[in-house]
């Protein structure tokens, strides 16, 4: 161990802590080590970071690299949304299982919503695993390429930060946030305004339809659009004081949709959880999180407002 370091016993809970790197050599020098322990103990381990990184992973370990399974972060991670239960899936195990995962959610070139996503997203997995889960997942940050604020926002969500060849509990750390805080941007003055309630729903998805199709989102995305619009607000009319308000726009090659209503989300894991083949009801949420590249819930005492976005391919 490097001086400074700390012993950190990762077989006992579910350990999430943090790698800021410099360079490629900082990157390998804690993520092979890393990688190498699970091997050895026989221990499943898997690997969701950028394309470059993947492939410096395989180079460096060889034939090894084949006891390993890889998944294209850029792809996964679109919607931040989709990380909390892809790694819950795989971490979540049986209680005597340990597995380890190397993550790396924000990359140079991610959108500010998608960045603020993704910092909520890392504050969630604190919560996503089941008590007793025996589980290390690293999270990868480009230092030389992040701003100085989102590496300080790591701090404050992941148990321990590995810097320069350090291993040190973060004394930032807070282990969980409000995730519905703060506000979205507001949306143009422009914004087509559609008011609905239960014998709407059919007009909404015809406005969602043509919007999509004047911005030329292909037809099978539209559809996708279209379906997760009609889901979230279906789900403003049940539980959000039976009517809301959709607002649509666009902004360079994506549209835009916001719907609003009075309701207030509660579970802060909402839609990032599997939901279970008989449950009736909430799987609106989940679906668009699938459906969409980008969704974002913003939630208080004054209502809702759910933000989806789709783009042009």
């Amino acid at each position: 161990m490097a001086t400074g370091e700390v012993d950190i016993d990762t077989g006992l809970e579910f350990w999430h802590e943090a790698l800021i790197y410099a360079d490629s050599a900082q990157f390998l020098a804690v993520a092979v080590p890393f990688l190498t322990a699970a091997l050895e103990a026989g221990e499943p381990a898997l690997v969701a970071v950028r394309q470059g990184n993947a492939q410096l992973l395989e180079q460096e370990l060889g034939r090894d690299v084949d006891g390993l399974g890889f998944v294209a972060i850029e792809e996964l991670g679109r919607n931040p949304a989709r990380i909390v239960p892809f790694w819950r899936d795989f971490l979540a195990g049986p209680a005597t299982r340990p597995a380890r995962g190397i993550s790396e959610p924000i990359w140079p070139g991610r959108e500010p919503a998608e960045i603020d996503e993704c910092q909520r997203h890392e504050y969630l997995l604190n919560l996503a695993l089941p008590a007793g889960a025996r589980a290390s997942l690293l999270c990868a940050y480009d230092g030389s390429a992040l701003a100085d604020e989102m590496l300080a926002a790591v701090t404050r969500s992941h148990q321990a930060l590995l810097r320069d060849g350090f291993r040190q509990p973060s004394d930032s750390y807070l282990p969980e946030c409000d995730c519905y805080g703060g506000k979205l941007s507001r949306h143009p003055a422009d914004a087509a305004v559609f008011a609905y309630d239960r014998t709407r729903l059919s007009a909404l998805r015809k406005r969602v339809k043509r919007a999509a199709e004047e911005i030329g989102i292909r037809p099978r995305q539209a559809a996708d659009l279209v379906a997760a619009a009609s889901e979230l607000a279906a789900n403003s009319v049940a539980h959000g004081g039976g009517t809301g308000t959709m607002y649509i726009w666009r902004e360079g090659d994506h549209l835009l949709i916001d719907f609003e209503d009075r309701g207030r989300f509660e579970e802060p894991l909402a839609g990032r959880l599997h939901p279970a083949t008989n449950q009736r009801g909430g799987r609106g949420l989940w679906l668009a999180n699938q459906l969409c590249d980008l969704v974002q819930i913003r939630s208080g005492a004054l209502g809702t407002t759910v933000r989806v976005q789709a783009g042009v391919a």
